[in-house]
């Protein structure tokens, strides 16, 4: 009989999956710059949460994807070099600006998408549906558990805050 896997050896096996996916491999072809790799993947979100509305601050945008303002700002930057959204001031908020997709961008997103596609179909080719389904039920219910530890920790943290603030007074 085999001995049952340990915690660290799921969580080890997890790190090396993640990591296969954050590569973003194709269809077996690694692209060699991981940071490249990684921008395309944010500008793919960035496009993707653009196409929900006609417009968006880019402040909501920041808040959408919890990232720092600079590295939005960059992507930003990239995006419009490349015809795929207009950035305009915020006619109610002067001191920002309102971004919004536009045909180029539209179709990159397209691209984006077909790409991911094939990459999902890719990755996950040597499960049958059942073990598809099975996979999809065990992570649901760790993203669940931890999404629910981390609202737990953050409402602890804010009622620390307050009573710290109470304190003060």
């Amino acid at each position: 009989m085999s001995e049952p896997v340990s915690n660290e050896q799921l969580l080890l096996l997890f790190h090396r999956a993640a990591k296969w996916m954050f590569r973003g491999h194709r269809h077996g072809h690694r692209h060699h710059d991981s940071a490249e790799g990684h921008a395309r993947h944010a500008q793919g979100r960035i496009l993707s949460i653009l196409a929900e509305r006609d417009s968006m601050s880019q402040r909501e945008l920041l808040d959408r994807l919890h990232i720092r303002s600079a590295s939005l700002s960059e992507l930003l930057i990239k995006l419009e070099k490349h015809g795929h959204i207009a950035r305009q001031r915020d006619e109610k908020d002067k001191r920002g600006f309102l971004l919004r997709l536009i045909d180029a961008g539209r179709a990159a997103l397209t691209e984006h998408r077909r790409h991911h596609l094939e990459s999902a179909a890719h990755l996950f080719s040597v499960l049958d549906e059942t073990e598809r389904e099975t996979l999809f039920a065990l992570l649901n219910r760790l993203l669940t558990a931890w999404e629910s530890d981390e609202a737990a920790l953050k409402n602890e943290d804010e009622e620390k805050s307050v009573s710290e603030q109470e304190k003060r007074r």
